[in-house]
């Protein structure tokens, strides 16, 4: 295992839920319309699974020996204001996540339990998310 090289990516992934966190927030304050309460709802709670996963990785890289990064990663803070565009824009950077934890995972051996099994947790919410946005714009 290259534990320099998965720090690397947990910290990319960090990085990423730090600003998955504060987009979807954000995308949630703007959204209006009629069905803006069931979908901003829907948003928050998105919301609080990357604040969850967050915690999470920082867990898993301290675990590792490493120092969790503060930075969140600027180029996944997309604005959107309409509905379409709040959930496109979620959409592509859900599958952006799936890609990000399924290259992490292939790394990790699966003798490291308990990262190995936390990644896959996140992996999972991260399907289950792109699942309920894209029923969202359908």
């Amino acid at each position: 295992m290259d534990r320099e090289k998965i720090l690397q990516a947990l910290n990319k992934a960090l990085a990423q839920e730090h600003a998955c966190f504060i987009r979807y927030k954000t995308h949630a304050a703007v959204i209006t319309g009629p069905y803006a309460k069931p979908i901003r709802e829907q948003l928050d709670e998105i919301a609080e699974d990357e604040e969850s996963h967050a915690r999470d990785l920082c867990d898993r890289i301290t675990g590792l020996g490493g120092t969790p990064t503060m930075e969140v990663a600027t180029e996944d803070l997309i604005p959107a204001t309409t509905l379409e565009e709040i959930l496109r824009v979620n959409i592509e950077e859900e599958k952006k996540a799936i890609a990000l934890y399924q290259e992490l995972l292939d790394m990790i051996p699966r003798e490291q339990r308990l990262l190995y099994e936390t990644i896959e947790h996140i992996l999972e919410d991260e399907h289950e998310h792109l699942e309920e946005l894209q029923r969202l714009l359908a």
